[in-house]
């Protein structure tokens, strides 16, 4: 066969090999715990984390607690074994793991009703305690081999003057077995230690009978129960009470407890027993046999110490057993970190010199932003005085109204006053009159040197929907002399937002403007101007200026806002470019684009000011469901609005 066609064959081959392995189902493997999930083993997580490192995927874990382990009886345990089989009936379990000695008794005892045929592997377990001649072809296991009596030695060793030895055990029936265990086994030291079991007793009360156990003890921490009357949740926390109140040392037999409390000594690795027991659980998984692997020991290794409880009980280490660890010292920073310390002090020179030449920079570009600043509103400043040049024929036509009208007033009363019998209560009317085109004469003035006031910026709550009334009731006079027809769509409820007024007011008036240039170029027939204010999503406020002007060339929809921009003969494209600088030293943005029926639509958003009842409206001018209403005004309900003077009423009849 040509090797290119071996190659392609091998490919195939292993692609569904691959394809294969990856349909296959996902083992299922039982956890039964001795205890409650209270008081968890210190070998179950590390055997979960491992699992799923070594078998990503392929492993679907269950987990089940035999809480009957607390109970002497054990009439429970054949209705659990029984629930055990009918919540495993149609699911079959792949391998079954046992943490403790209760767990393992239970599966040994109620093999044939239980799991017959399903592999099996005792973890956690105690030798003593699995009943190894009840082992069948299926089983494995990993076992612990405890020797209380070199505990018992290595307690003498490291405290010769220890006479008394306090068991803290609890009373259920695995305790009790393992009070018994070490009497037993303590015999040969009865004429050196005197033992005293400290269980079937509450928490607080065990507390009380450590913090005040005779001199020359020791403690022998064995285990504890969860159903112990008034004992912390979890065995972590119970341990470090005692330790807390403990007036004697305290001794135990797997690392599990090493730096939280015991002294130290022979100690029995949970590391090792988690390890061993992995490897066995994967190779039962990928189809060993259980009776090929058998058993697993795990013994006490190498003597370990906690050197922080060792200077608390004035220990020396020359008592401690040839060749021992001692773990947990504390070595001065400079020995754990020199080369760290040196390289930390070298990047802090180097971090200082970068901040210092930073900070310069930042100086020297805040003082450059300032002066920009400066420099926009300047130009700023020059283009409100240059369109409001534009517009100083319409303003003079806007003062010569009202004042117009006064002089007219004025001519009448003088007028009814030489007669013989002046009507007072017209002349009460001129007055009003003649009084109400002074005010409009003095807003007019007002706008005008708003508009052209020179300050700095200066935040403060905004009503947008005043902002655009007020630009397009200044610019209605030069509409009208224009005839372009203004109007405006506002609100409901008004949108408030914080910025400065002037700036905000300069925007719609250069939008408008151009819009009213656009129109009288294009020479169209419709020319309308409207000013929409709208709310977008509850966080931003939108205004748009929409004419019926040939719209923007193609392509031109950004490049209208750069600097010197302008397709106007007399132009100097400045309008749109600080339009676009005011907007966005406010956090909005503006953009410009064509529309559907003709003419073209500026639009800008800025953000809605953040406070309690911040849109400024009560709770009866609110729609109750999140509407925008919008309020429309013809061009001359603007006019009438803004104060530009109509015939006074009763002047004509006056007059003739």
């Amino acid at each position: 066969m040509p090797v290119h066609k071996m190659s392609l064959l091998a490919a195939a081959l292993l692609s569904f090999a691959l394809t294969a392995a990856a349909a296959q189902p996902p083992k299922r493997v039982l956890l039964l715990h001795s205890f409650g999930p209270e008081f968890g083993d210190y070998s179950a997580k590390p055997l979960r984390d491992e699992l799923d490192r070594q078998l990503p995927g392929r492993v679907d874990l269950y987990e089940s607690w035999l809480v009957s382990a607390r109970f002497s009886s054990g009439e429970e345990d054949p209705a659990y074994a029984s629930y055990l089989r009918s919540l495993f009936a149609e699911r079959p379990i792949d391998l079954l793991i046992t943490f403790g000695g209760p767990a393992a008794n239970f599966v040994q005892a109620h093999r044939q009703s239980l799991f017959p045929s399903v592999p099996t592997l005792f973890t956690d377990v105690e030798e003593r305690r699995l009943l190894s001649g009840a082992l069948t072809p299926n089983d494995a296991a990993v076992t612990l081999a405890v020797n209380i009596p070199a505990i018992a030695q290595n307690i003498l060793q490291v405290l010769p003057g220890t006479i008394h030895l306090a068991v803290v055990l609890g009373n259920s029936p695995v305790e009790r077995y393992w009070a018994g265990e070490i009497s037993r086994e303590l015999r040969p030291f009865e004429d050196r230690l005197r033992l005293t079991f400290l269980n079937d007793l509450s928490f607080e009360e065990l507390l009380r009978r450590v913090a005040t156990l005779p001199p020359q003890s020791a403690i022998l921490y064995a285990m504890l129960s969860p159903e112990m009357a008034g004992i912390p949740p979890d065995e972590d926390r119970a341990l470090a009470k005692l330790h807390a109140v403990a007036n004697a040392p305290i001794f135990s037999y797997t690392d599990g407890y090493l730096g939280k409390g015991i002294v130290g000594g022979p100690l029995l690795s949970s590391e090792e027993e988690a390890r061993k027991a992995v490897n066995l659980a994967v190779r039962m998984l990928e189809g060993e046999r259980a009776a090929d692997l058998g058993i697993a020991r795990v013994r006490p290794g190498t003597p370990q110490f906690d050197v922080r409880e060792l200077r608390r009980w004035n220990i020396s280490e020359t008592q401690l057993p040839p060749g021992s660890a001692v773990r947990f010292r504390e070595p001065s920073a400079w020995a754990r970190y020199r080369w760290q310390i040196a390289s930390v002090a070298m990047l802090l020179l180097l971090e200082t010199a970068l901040i210092a030449a930073l900070l310069y920079e930042r100086r020297r570009r805040q003082q450059a932003e300032i002066e920009a600043h400066h420099r926009v509103a300047e130009l700023a400043h020059l283009n409100r005085r240059a369109t409001v040049g534009e517009l100083s024929g319409a303003i003079a036509h806007e003062l010569n109204q009202p004042l117009a009208a006064i002089l007219r007033n004025t001519e009448a009363a003088e007028m009814m006053l030489h007669s013989r019998s002046p009507d007072m209560e017209e002349l009460r009317e001129i007055l009003t009159d003649i009084k109400h085109d002074d005010e409009r004469a003095g807003e007019v003035i007002r706008r005008l040197r708003r508009l052209l006031g020179k300050a700095p910026l200066e935040p403060q709550e905004i009503d947008l929907n005043e902002v655009l009334s007020e630009v397009f009731a200044f610019l209605s006079a030069q509409a009208l002399a224009r005839r372009v027809m203004l109007t405006t769509s506002l609100a409901t409820p008004a949108p408030h937002i914080s910025g400065d007024r002037i700036q905000l007011q300069q925007v719609i008036l250069n939008l408008v403007m151009n819009s009213m240039d656009a129109i009288d170029n294009s020479g169209s027939r419709d020319r309308v101007i409207i000013g929409r204010a709208t709310t977008v999503d509850g966080a931003s406020a939108q205004v748009s200026i929409e004419d019926s002007g040939p719209g923007i060339p193609v392509g031109k929809a950004e490049e209208i806002f750069e600097p010197f921009f302008t397709t106007k003969t007399a132009g100097m494209g400045m309008g749109l470019s600080i339009a676009r600088t005011i907007i966005e030293s406010h956090h909005g943005h503006i953009w410009a684009e064509n529309q559907n029926g003709g003419g073209a639509v500026f639009r800008f958003t800025l953000p809605l000011r953040v406070r309690g009842a911040a849109l400024g409206v009560s709770a009866a001018a609110a729609p109750t469901d999140g509407r925008q209403v919008p309020t429309t005004k013809s061009a001359s309900q603007v006019i009438e609005a803004s104060g530009v003077p109509t015939i006074p009423r009763g002047l004509a009849d006056r007059r003739a």
